[in-house]
């Protein structure tokens, strides 16, 4: 499962407290003195951020319930919470079952979470929810409740209410069990708290309560398309029975219900309580063993054939396959793709495919993985998470399927957003161009919305990613963890271009290459792609030529494609189609290593001709911004916002005489926004800004 939620929630703590209570860890970190597990990173643990995706597993035993006695394992993920860092998240929501969403007790429902809960139904992943920092002064349940139903999922249900909210918060009420928890009376050194009756004056609410999570459970079970829940004799019927007649079910017959209702996508329990508190870490571990599926039980990924391009599911008694959501470096091992086993079993030694390199490799080595420490475990199955070392075969990199070689398969690929900033490093010697080159094509590696390009003749270097704080922190990790030295641009915009029309145009190259006569002509087409990301070569379905002279075709074009006329920012977003080739003698159908060059260097003539006569128009980002502020500064952010370009799209009231002031903005205008907005707002107000689209560059901007 993965922990998911907006910046500053809770997830790290939350972590912490679970493998405490565990047993995994002697005691739980703590983010302000450094000492978390998961966030290991020295750069983590000076910004109190996390940066990095980190997994851990931990075992938990069910005493009682649904689950007697059974001791599960657990794999778990902790991901960012900042939107700099969303692929780490994104890639991380492929390997998952279920995810425990946080909501703030204070903030209620933020931007970031609302989009990781959407990103968890498209994927159809069970999920819990935890309203945290219910012991923070100003923390409401009913009102976080509230946003929850409103803006995330109105199918949703309480299964906990608070004893207590703010400093007065005493434990929680669970409304299965009608049972009460009182933390206070345990004492932070008891792990499993102790269950005992109802207090008189919360009797009424916890009923009520109760008889709301009947209401939604049975709207979940009665639901047409979850037919498989009302089953005669099964747990849904019973609970939708005792609904209509009006009779109280049983826990254990509404621990089943709602199992099936959760696996099923139908309804999201709520608990809520503290990351600080080891009985709402207990009770949650319970939640978890008793209402998230196993990989038995979770909704499947499809793959393809690759030969048929048929799709299939494969289960757990199938061959194996498993998908790289994530790599790492080692220094000991190299690069470490971390593996989540969707099928079969994996043992050291054994020899899979790399199906979408069409590449062999022998597992070296299989690690389990607990946070910056490995520990080999030699095997892994259905549902499991580790680490393969592969003894440097260069293959495994993120979105990788690996798979039994007598049954190929591919899952989905895995896609990265388009980086927005980039920044330009420049080494202070040639040995620190060396480790600067080195460390920022690991961190490529590691991370793929980082992209890089360099300058052979200085050796600068340009990071490209999604935000300012993406890149600051891949800048300190090159000079920290890499001991690279350089000077450090300003951040810039990364402006691109798209073609404004189409060409087709034909060259003829006839040179001495070295000696020898070069001779070839060539026919393309250039013009905007379906969509605007990357260039989408193809030849002409009619077009016998050898592969080698295809190859050499899209070489030259792409070369002479990599910038646009305009102002030379890169292009993108551009269709190139090979029409047709010749080479002397008329033959196509094999190729010499002078014939491969004379078409590369006649397809980048025509596509460089082509580029010119197409035209193109330059694009810049433009970001999706939120900004919470407090209401007495209302004025001074709005003002902040229209000085910096953006438009206000709207202005929202909310928790505690605070505003959700959102909008959009061009990237150009919001360097040292944040900055500015802490002066005018005194502090009181949060700014976050996820990229939006691409939108014509005005004239009025000064770039063109």
């Amino acid at each position: 499962m993965g922990i998911l939620a907006h910046i500053d929630a809770g997830k790290t703590s939350l972590t912490e407290r679970l493998l405490y209570v565990s047993g995994r860890i002697r005691s739980p970190g703590d983010i302000d003195e450094g000492t978390t597990l998961t966030d290991y990173l020295e750069v983590e643990r000076e910004r109190g951020i996390t940066v990095k995706a980190a997994a851990a597993n931990l075992d938990w035993a069910r005493p009682q319930g649904s689950l007697p006695g059974r001791r599960l394992r657990i794999n778990l993920i902790d991901t960012p919470g900042h939107v700099d860092f969303s692929s780490e998240v994104g890639r991380s929501l492929r390997a998952l079952d279920g995810a425990l969403v946080l909501i703030c007790a204070v903030a209620g429902v933020q931007s970031r979470t609302e989009v990781l809960y959407r990103a968890c139904l498209r994927r159809g992943i069970a999920r819990l929810a935890f309203v945290n920092k219910m012991d923070r002064r100003g923390a409401s349940f009913e009102r976080a409740l509230g946003d929850f139903l409103g803006h995330l999922d109105p199918k949703a249900a309480a299964i906990q209410i608070p004893w207590g909210e703010g400093e007065a918060f005493r434990g929680v009420i669970d409304l299965v069990e009608l049972r009460a928890y009182d933390f206070k009376a345990e004492g932070e050194e008891l792990r499993r708290p102790v269950a005992q009756a109802l207090p008189p004056e919360l009797e009424a609410r916890a009923y009520a309560a109760r008889a709301s999570l009947a209401e939604a459970l049975a709207g979940a079970i009665a639901d047409d398309e979850a037919a498989e829940l009302i089953d005669e004799g099964s747990a849904g019927s019973s609970v939708l029975g005792d609904f209509v007649a009006g009779r109280e079910s049983g826990p254990e017959a509404l621990k089943a219900a709602l199992r099936a209702a959760v696996i099923s996508g139908r309804l999201t329990p709520l608990l809520c309580g503290s990351a600080f508190s080891n009985g709402s870490a207990t009770l949650l571990l319970d939640a978890v063993a008793d209402y998230l599926p196993s990989p038995a039980e979770a909704r499947r990924p499809e793959a393809v054939d690759p030969a048929t391009g048929a799709s299939l599911v494969l289960g757990p008694g199938d061959s194996f396959s498993g998908l790289v959501f994530k790599t790492s470096g080692d220094p000991h091992f190299g690069r470490l793709s971390w593996l989540r086993v969707r099928s079969g079993r994996l043992a050291e030694g054994d020899r899979v495919l790399d199906a979408g390199a069409g590449k062999l490799v022998r597992i070296s080595r299989i690690f389990g993985i607990q946070a910056d420490r490995l520990e080999a475990v030699g095997s892994a199955e259905d549902g499991d998470i580790v680490a393969l070392a592969l003894g440097g075969s260069g293959v495994g990199a993120t979105g990788a399927t690996f798979c039994d070689p007598k049954r190929p398969i591919l899952y989905e690929s895995i896609s990265f957003e388009d980086a927005v900033v980039s920044l330009a490093l420049e080494p202070k010697s040639r040995e620190d161009g060396a480790k600067l080159r080195e460390g920022a094509a690991a961190l490529a590696d590691e991370d793929p919305s980082i992209r890089l390009s360099e300058d052979p003749q200085t050796g600068r270097i340009e990071l490209s990613g999604m935000g300012e704080l993406h890149l600051e922190v891949a800048a300190s990790r090159l000079a920290r963890d890499f001991g690279a030295r350089f000077r450090l641009g300003k951040p810039r915009v990364a402006y691109r271009e798209l073609l404004s029309g189409q060409a087709t145009v034909t060259e003829s190259f006839d040179r001495d290459l070295g000696g020898e006569r070069g001779r070839a002509t060539v026919r393309l087409s250039v013009g905007p792609g379906a969509g605007a990301r990357g260039l989408d070569f193809s030849a002409a379905a009619n077009l016998r030529a050898a592969p080698s002279l295809i190859e050499a075709a899209r070489r030259g074009a792409e070369a002479a494609l990599s910038v646009g006329p305009s102002s030379g920012f890169p292009l993108d977003g551009a269709k190139i189609l090979l029409e047709s080739l010749a080479l002397p003698g008329g033959s196509i159908s094999s190729s010499t290593k002078i014939g491969e060059r004379a078409v590369e260097i006649a397809a980048s003539l025509a596509a460089g001709r082509a580029l010119r006569e197409a035209g193109s128009r330059v694009v810049e980002p433009v970001m999706s911004i939120e900004v919470e502020v407090a209401e007495d500064f209302l004025g001074a952010a709005a003002a902040a916002i229209s000085g910096r370009g953006g438009r206000i799209e709207s202005i929202e009231s909310g928790p505690t005489a605070v505003s959700l002031v959102t909008g959009a903005a061009p990237l150009r205008c919001l360097f040292g926004f944040a900055g500015e907005l802490r002066s005018v707002t005194e502090g009181r107000a949060e700014y976050a800004a996820h990229f939006l689209r691409f939108e014509p560059v005005p004239a009025s901007a000064g770039i063109l």
